[in-house]
């Protein structure tokens, strides 16, 4: 065979590759149509089931849009522990849709879908259609980011948001020039402002900004397709990441000083009042998952292959990891913000054959990247699968836990509360979903009654009794038994003598109106 034919036949094979049959085109979109399709019916479905699912959160917040809904303001008249985009992404549509739990749980669910976006950016990026089908899949089936998008909470709109941000930096570090350079990076830093300002969780930065060194050191040393231009990018995305924030703050700097306090301090000293003695187990047990093990091998081979772009994916695991190991109180739907690194990394086993691999594998190679891809895509689909099978668990606990006594007793509640006092009166309670379901309000600056809140002083016995005395509260209700812990013990004294009871339903479940 000729010099020439091999030529001919090598560019026909780049060619082809580069360039992929119609067939295969759009059945890779069908599949990625598909399981965003299905990706939406798994979070509207038993969306609106009348139960709080986190326990605790979810009435605060619902609480908390009540409360913007009657004309207060985050920061001023409503406590609130986290930064300010959460709840503005969320009121608009919470609004519209009539303030129930139902419409405020919809928008939680419609920006989970970005992390779908993000995934399947980056694993566009790292292994092509099939990377970013497989990401796609591995984030729909994972049930903690599936519970989370059905949950009122700050996690899955600040986890949605950093992999979006990681997956625009990956897009923009493949096309670095021109317009579509600028726009990759404006898109990068305003995705990464907003996944800040849903929660103050900032590990993101660390993938972002290793590219952007990266990408000034090729600057540096001139490397090919660099020139004189190639840094504007880099100015374009720093410049949206802090006119971002600018613009979702701005609204909030005559209360600066009670930001910095609701949102930082109060952190930082109920960190030093609870204390870290379950994160380790509750890593390792997260870690030890399927998923982590998926990612273990996603790590062994992009390390085999010689493929540098695992370092920051490696650089965002471990200081998320680390993160969460400091965060005091760590509670298990934390652990979601470690799934897009989990994520990532397993998308790395099925990436592209090296170039230059590491020498150990020199001979041994060619063997070797026949299985890797495969392996990969096995363990992908047992993860998958494993999945699978605890989404189901998930529903089926979810359908019970709206019927279960609990659940019965609560309404039971609701009724009690809305006959004793008028929609227009408030209720101190340390049970804000009750009042939620009974369309009753507490005082904005007790939407907020949480057990770190009490323990860490932010929450006082006089701050509940100045609050109870304001003439629009006229019920009290002690139902979850925070109201009953020692720092805030005095408070049951007082009412005994300012309110009359009308209702007991356990021991330390009870009603009390003026």
């Amino acid at each position: 065979m000729s010099t020439s034919t091999i030529a001919n036949n090598t560019a026909t094979s780049d060619a082809a590759r580069a360039h992929p049959p119609r067939w295969q085109i759009i059945l890779s979109w069908t599949a990625i149509v598909g399981l965003f399709a299905g990706a939406l019916a798994m979070r509207l479905y038993d969306l609106g089931l009348l139960f709080d699912r986190d326990g605790y959160d979810e009435g605060v917040y619902w609480q908390t849009l009540r409360a913007m809904s009657a004309g207060h303001t985050l920061y001023q008249q409503i406590f609130y522990s986290q930064p300010p985009f959460f709840l503005l992404s969320l009121y608009p549509g919470f609004a519209l849709f009539g303030c129930t739990l139902w419409s405020a749980r919809l928008g939680i669910a419609l920006i989970s879908l970005l992390g779908l976006l993000g995934a399947l950016l980056l694993g566009k990026v790292l292994a092509g259609r099939l990377g970013a089908i497989v990401a796609l899949l591995l984030l729909i089936a994972d049930p903690l980011y599936l519970a989370q998008s059905q949950t009122i909470q700050a996690e899955a709109p600040s986890v949605a948001l950093s992999l979006l941000a990681v997956g625009l930096a990956y897009m923009w570090w493949e096309h670095p020039e021109g317009v579509r350079g600028l726009c990759w990076a404006a898109l990068t830093g305003i995705a990464l402002s907003l996944s800040i300002l849903s929660k103050l969780f900032v590990s993101a930065l660390v993938p972002v900004g290793l590219l952007m060194l990266a990408r000034i050191w090729q600057i540096w040393q001139r490397q090919s397709g660099t020139n004189r231009t190639s840094l504007r990018p880099i100015f374009v995305g720093v410049a949206a990441c802090l006119m971002t924030m600018l613009v979702v703050l701005l609204p909030f700097v005559g209360s600066s000083q009670k930001l910095f306090q609701d949102v930082i301090t109060f952190h930082i000293q109920a960190g030093a009042v609870i204390g870290r003695a379950e994160n380790t187990k509750l890593l390792r047990h997260f870690l030890f998952s399927a998923l982590g093990l998926t990612a273990l091998y996603g790590t062994f081979a992009a390390c085999l292959r010689r493929d540098w772009r695992v370092v920051p994916l490696l650089a965002w695991f471990l200081i998320t990891a680390f993160l969460l190991w400091r965060l005091s109180p760590l509670f298990p739907h934390h652990l979601v913000e470690l799934t897009p690194t989990l994520i990532a990394l397993s998308v790395m086993g099925i990436g592209k054959p090296p170039i230059q691999p590491i020498p150990f594998f020199q001979g041994r190679l060619p063997v070797l990247a026949k299985c890797i891809t495969p392996l990969a895509l096995l363990l992908v689909l047992a993860t998958t699968a494993l999945e699978a099978q605890q989404d189901v668990g998930y529903y089926q606990t979810a359908t019970v836990r709206s019927g279960d006594a609990l659940a019965h007793l609560e309404v039971h509640v609701v009724a009690d509360l809305q006959q004793a006092i008028t929609p227009d009166q408030l209720v101190v309670t340390d049970a804000q979903f009750i009042a939620d379901l009974a369309d009753r309000n507490t005082p904005p600056s007790l939407v907020d009654t949480s057990m770190v809140g009490i323990v860490s002083g932010y929450v006082t016995a006089q701050e509940l009794i100045d609050a109870a005395s304001e003439p629009q509260v006229h019920a009290v209700l002690f139902f979850s038994g925070r109201f009953h812990l020692r720092p805030v013990g005095a408070f049951y004294g007082w009412v005994r003598q300012h309110f009359r009871r009308i209702h007991t339903y356990w021991p330390g479940q009870e009603l009390w109106v003026r």
